[in-house]
């Protein structure tokens, strides 16, 4: 920003915030203006050509002040902006020392997501080892490494806990918590329960039929069929006269 003219620098500001679509709707909003105080219109066309040919630099510019910040901070900074940034370097990192750093960056990512995911892994084995079972099904449902699968012996273990977790003894809201839990995790399809309350009360069943796709043998057990969760779509009203 600071090496455009004077005179170019409000497009710039408008083009990081909006892009072409910004400036376009700018331009239109300030033409309505202008025409209802009957002054002359801004000449659309001049400042669109000057943003298309003012946004690549800009981008870049960008992506570099964001890209830098995100290397000086890499042990620290967000994954997910992290990531961000990475996925933006295909259209922001112009010219060698730009690559060079998109690379680096790239570098830094996957070790931070390897080294995340082992310590994502082990914190999962304390809580289940705790015998914390909620907790150990919810983590497992947030890895840090996406696609990455679970190890089979932690999901045998992460199974047979949740499982032993549900039985006839069972609080139905302790049920119901469990069951939510089941239904994020990667074992939601292989949790077969060991009980079932002698009456389930009516919220749990709900939560059995909404989850009913996510956890078929649970479902299987209530003699739920699975089934897409209800939508909440409003019926549309017939018009008058019908």
């Amino acid at each position: 920003m600071k090496a455009l003219p004077d005179e170019q620098r409000l497009v710039g500001r408008i083009l990081l915030h909006g892009g072409i679509p910004g400036l376009r709707a700018e331009i239109a909003r300030q033409n309505e203006a202008a025409r209802s105080a009957g002054e002359p219109e801004i000449p659309a066309e001049i400042l669109l050509t000057l943003g298309e040919r003012l946004q690549p630099g800009l981008h870049a510019a960008e992506w570099r002040d964001r890209a830098e910040a995100a290397e000086a901070g890499l042990a620290e900074v967000d994954l997910r902006d992290l990531r961000s940034v990475v996925v933006a370097a295909e259209s922001g990192a112009r010219g060698d020392e730009a690559r060079s750093l998109a690379e680096r960056l790239r570098s830094g990512l996957a070790e931070r997501v390897e080294r995340e995911h082992e310590a994502w892994l082990a914190e999962v084995v304390r809580v289940l080892g705790e015998g914390r079972v909620v907790r150990a099904l919810r983590l497992s449902s947030r890895p840090p490494k996406a696609g990455a699968p679970m190890p089979r012996d932690l999901l045998d273990r992460l199974a047979e806990a949740a499982a032993a977790g549900m039985t006839a003894d069972t609080g139905q809201d302790r049920w119901g918590t469990m069951l939510d839990a089941v239904a994020s995790s990667p074992v939601h399809e292989r949790v077969v329960p060991a009980g079932l309350p002698a009456e389930p009360n009516k919220d749990l069943l709900a939560l059995v039929r909404r989850f009913s796709l996510r956890v078929p043998a649970i479902a299987a057990a209530f003699g739920v069929e699975p089934a897409p969760a209800p939508t909440n779509r409003r019926r549309r009203r017939a018009p008058a006269g019908h």
